[in-house]
């Protein structure tokens, strides 16, 4: 998996994620890191869902991806269930508790859904660098990424004892919104959920109670925010998005008419933005669309 590094003065980083205590220095990022940049819900919860839970977590996030890009943590459960029905429908982002290679890559069975994820303009990220096994204290850190970059967390089920409530207690320290499905009393996957709900969450039995929250008008669509670019950076995109296999300064140089000194010091701050990619042989491609 090819992976972009994204530091917490860099363009792609995340606003919201860069509010909250103690913000990871760095992302590691695979796929589109434009879609850090829009607005999200994470949907969460038990490793082993209900039939109920799977029916809520799939039609929730089938539903609200039109909307929101969908967060989830990649686990076993709700949590591959939300990424599953949203991936190809909206914007994805999953977040890990190890490095991105496919040899650290943890749970290894989701290795593809991650390569779907990427192939549908989504992202898979992580704050820890190739080779980083996964650590048992990686998953509590990894769920303050999840909250931090989504408006809300969406609890479909969980435990009394589920990480999916780490989740939404890092969700209120944050100040984004916490919403919960209500379940079966005599369910223990709604054990949790139901706590929740009494601790003052949102309750949610149907797709508006999440937009209404969230001031999303029902046909609205989620639009990838511009960047503001400079007028050389515009223009070198522009070239790059026409090519196939990157293009050298001095093409570029050639085709935008400008100073060859110039080309080069804008493709090396729009590539420490990540907005281009040094390919090798000196050549540049776009990362932008």
């Amino acid at each position: 998996m090819e992976f972009l590094e994204v530091g917490l003065n860099d363009i792609w980083y995340p606003e919201l994620l860069r509010q909250i205590f103690d913000p990871p220095a760095k992302l590691f990022v695979g796929g589109d890191p434009a879609v850090l940049r829009t607005e999200a819900l994470a949907i969460v919860g038990s490793r082993k869902p209900s039939d109920y839970g799977i029916r809520a977590a799939g039609y929730l996030s089938r539903e609200l991806c039109h909307y929101l890009t969908i967060i989830s943590g990649l686990a076993y459960g709700i949590d591959t269930i939300a990424l599953t029905e949203a991936v190809g429908s909206g914007k994805v982002i999953a977040v890990i508790g190890s490095g991105l290679d496919r040899k650290s890559f943890y749970p290894a069975s989701n290795w593809h859904l991650a390569q779907q994820i990427i192939e549908g303009g989504g992202a898979v990220i992580s704050e820890y660098p190739v080779g980083t096994p996964p650590m048992k204290h990686h998953f509590p850190a990894r769920n303050r990424i999840i909250a931090g970059l989504s408006r809300g967390v969406l609890v479909v089920e969980a435990g009394e004892k589920s990480g999916a409530l780490i989740t939404a207690d890092l969700a209120l320290q944050f100040s984004r919104e916490v919403f919960a499905v209500a379940g079966s009393m005599f369910a223990p996957q709604a054990a949790g959920t139901n706590q929740l709900i009494k601790d003052g969450a949102q309750m949610v039995t149907r797709l508006m109670d999440v937009l209404d929250s969230l001031g999303i008008a029902p046909g609205a669509r989620q639009i990838t925010p511009a960047l503001d670019l400079s007028s050389e950076e515009q223009t070198i995109i522009n070239i790059l998005n026409t090519q196939t296999g990157g293009l050298s300064v001095n093409e570029l140089t050639n085709l935008t008419q400008l100073d060859t000194v110039r080309v080069g010091s804008t493709l090396t701050m729009m590539e420490i933005k990540g907005m281009v990619k040094n390919v090798g042989a000196g050549k540049f491609t776009c990362l932008l669309n």
